[in-house]
């Protein structure tokens, strides 16, 4: 793939540089910690497993959760209707952060992330293969332009700034509903409008993914005064397994 001819310039695939004033580390136990470093699939970890995603979704605290992958996509649908979405892609070196909504009724607006260098892939979130850890594998990536569509060839330009992910864990965690208490997680933190050092990112979220449910919560925070992250001012819980199935909508791609 042509991404990775330029990778080099653009991402960091080590935990190299972090600043420790603002850290990204969940406000979590870790299940165990070792020696012994664990790789995980993540679109195995993001998505449903196939044995329950046919039939299922999940539920909790706000909007439904339907996942559906193809070959190369991956789909976190958020109502029956089949739009809006969270769309990412995956290859066999990344899950890529990609498409998600604008106007939560009409599918054809939304925010993609594209660049005049590297396309559509040019925001990383995961290593297809990631390293657990705390942090384990972690992502730089300075390009992070992308485009905001009133309608599908309507748009204007912009960026997030640097951004660093990482992978945490694995934790347990007790969500409720129906969840499992001390369920395994992994903690995705993507971090955003960073300065050139991938320091000081005045907004952080949290995707906390478990084996079969796929995403099981999700939070933003933004950066304090102090340098430290303020407490979530937005979370969701998808802590129900739920029948029915849905079929996602897109109109512009």
């Amino acid at each position: 793939m042509k991404y990775l001819l330029v990778l080099a310039l653009l991402v960091c695939l080590t935990a190299c540089g972090v600043n420790s004033s603002n850290p990204a580390n969940p406000n979590l136990t870790p299940a165990a910690k070792s020696n012994f470093v664990q790789s995980y699939d993540m679109l195995s970890w993001m998505t449903m497993s196939p044995t329950l995603s046919g039939n299922h979704h999940m539920a909790g605290t706000a909007n439904p959760l339907f996942t559906s992958t193809t070959s190369t996509r991956m789909y976190w649908t958020k109502t029956a209707a089949g739009y809006p979405w969270d769309i990412q892609l995956f290859d066999k070196n990344f899950v890529y952060l990609w498409v998600t909504e604008l106007d939560w009724q009409n599918p054809r607006s939304f925010k993609v992330f594209h660049s005049p260098t590297l396309g559509k892939f040019n925001l990383p979130l995961v290593p297809r293969y990631a390293k657990g850890g705390y942090p384990g594998s972690s992502v730089k990536i300075s390009d992070s332009r992308y485009e905001i569509h009133s309608d599908c060839n309507s748009f204007v330009t912009k960026n997030l700034g640097h951004v660093i992910n990482e992978v945490w864990g694995p934790y347990k965690e007790t969500l409720g509903g129906q969840l499992p208490a001390n369920l395994q997680t992994l903690v995705i933190s993507y971090r955003y409008t960073c300065d050139a050092n991938y320091a000081n990112c005045a907004n952080k979220e949290e995707f906390h993914v478990a084996k079969p449910y796929g995403l099981v919560k999700w939070q933003h925070q933004n950066l304090g005064a102090n340098g430290s992250y303020n407490a979530p001012d937005n979370v969701t819980l998808f802590n129900h397994l739920v029948s029915g199935q849905t079929t996602p909508i897109t109109s512009c791609f």
